[in-house]
């Protein structure tokens, strides 16, 4: 039942939060991410110089088969991060203690799942499109590229904005 308790900071009902990721969140998410691919797909083919009627062209994918394999490829990093969050935590390497969660062991468990990720998406992406393996990584590669631009323009504006504002 939905009531005014929700709207409390700090007192959310936790299946209106689940509602509230899978329902808004989680379409947003994905749309953009497809944006993204596709984006990615056509600077590979910029990038390797395919035209476009060359037959090693890696084909643009739906909006749809794009938020598809975006979908595949967060379940499967998801399930990978988990083992990965249990074997560190089984071995030690991420310590909890009364400020939290080490940090460093966290960030080297991110470092080690990025390749991971990087092979995942690659193979999701050679088997759902028409596409080699080694074109699909340069697709992938492409996207990280994308992705860390779109990073750093706004961890610059945000920056700019906080600087201009005078916030402390």
């Amino acid at each position: 039942m939905f009531d005014s308790s929700m709207l409390v900071l700090g007192a959310a009902n936790p299946v209106a939060v689940m509602l509230c990721l899978l329902v808004v969140v989680l379409p947003i998410g994905l749309l953009i991410g497809a944006v993204i691919l596709r984006a990615s797909v056509s600077l590979f083919n910029k990038f390797a110089g395919f035209d476009e009627d060359s037959r090693y062209r890696v084909p643009e994918p739906s909006m749809l088969n794009g938020m598809g394999m975006l979908l595949l490829s967060t379940i499967a990093n998801a399930i990978f991060g988990f083992l990965i969050g249990a074997i560190g935590g089984a071995t030690g390497m991420i310590q909890v203690g009364p400020e939290g969660v080490d940090r460093g062991g966290e960030m080297l468990l991110n470092l080690v799942s990025l390749p991971v990720s990087f092979v995942i998406f690659s193979a999701i992406l050679s088997s759902m499109l028409p596409t080699t393996f080694k074109r699909a990584m340069g697709v992938v590669l492409c996207q990280y590229l994308i992705v860390l631009a779109l990073a750093i323009v706004i961890g610059l504006l945000v920056f700019l904005v906080v600087m201009a504002t005078g916030a402390n």
